[in-house]
């Protein structure tokens, strides 16, 4: 996991990853878009470590920031509606981790 990771944050974000680890290892979720479109996906959530400068693949990141996690779980409880379904479940449960 912690090799997909690594090629995944080069070819998505341009940057090198240390100390990758499990936050959510066992996140799953099933949504339903506004659309209709179902996702059910098994969709573990990791954190890591990286000096580089962040170098987004514009076929891959339309947009980011970077935010310091209480700001997030700020962010979500003021507007829950802005975020994806999935990111609403993973917030809820990252949340007490930086309270």
């Amino acid at each position: 996991m912690s090799a997909a990771l690594e090629r995944h944050a080069a070819d998505e974000l341009g940057v090198r990853l240390t100390g990758v680890r499990d936050l959510l290892p066992d996140f799953r979720y099933r949504a339903v878009d506004a659309q209709g479109i179902v996702e059910n996906e098994v969709c573990p959530v990791f954190a890591a470590t990286t000096s580089d400068a962040i170098q987004p693949n514009p076929d891959e990141v339309a947009d980011w920031a970077w935010v310091e996690p209480t700001a997030m779980v700020d962010a979500w409880a003021a507007t829950p509606a802005v975020f994806s379904p999935w990111s609403v479940m993973q917030i809820r449960q990252l949340a007490p981790r930086f309270a």
